[in-house]
């Protein structure tokens, strides 16, 4: 089951299960221009995404560092046909709004094609900040590692050639 975005009420209650409707929470993300605060509410927005078939916002908020290597794996071209339904966050770990990393541990509740049953999940994700902007980390994918003068991955504030080289 696809889910046509334009026609999804926005007034709906968002699919991310903050409680709000999907205006007044993840649309402001996926099409009002602001970003997420925290490294959890860009894992609502991104479940939300995914529930929305929204690959462009998914991609976007994905670590740039890891971009080449989604091409490569074609990631970006897959069509998703799983039908998401809800999300439970269990935990977090820093990625507050002065953090620059963050863990989020959640349920993503999804119908199982094979057995009609609702199954989870479970994953515990990592996100980093840079820029100003949260992304999120894909544990088995590789990342390009940062040039010289980029800052460094372990969040010091320092150029990555006077830091962690």
């Amino acid at each position: 089951m696809t889910i046509d975005t334009l026609s999804f009420e926005k007034t709906s209650s968002c699919p991310c299960g903050s409680g709000n409707t999907y205006i007044d929470c993840c649309d402001r993300y996926h099409n009002q221009g602001l970003l997420p605060e925290t490294a959890e509410q860009l894992m609502r927005s991104r479940f939300c995404a995914y529930y929305l078939k929204n690959n462009d916002y998914l991609i976007e908020t994905t670590w740039p560092r890891q971009h080449e290597a989604m091409r490569q794996e074609r990631l970006h071209q897959q069509e998703d046909n799983t039908r998401w339904s809800k999300l439970d966050i269990l935990s977090t770990v820093a990625g507050k709004e002065g953090d620059t990393k963050g863990k989020v541990e959640f349920k993503a509740w999804f119908i199982n094609p094979a057995s009609g049953n609702e199954e989870p999940y479970h994953e515990n994700s990592d996100f980093i900040r840079e820029s100003g902007s949260w992304y999120f980390i894909y544990p088995n994918l590789a990342a390009k590692p940062p040039a010289r003068n980029d800052p460094c991955l372990c969040g010091s504030g320092k150029k990555f050639k006077k830091c962690c080289i």
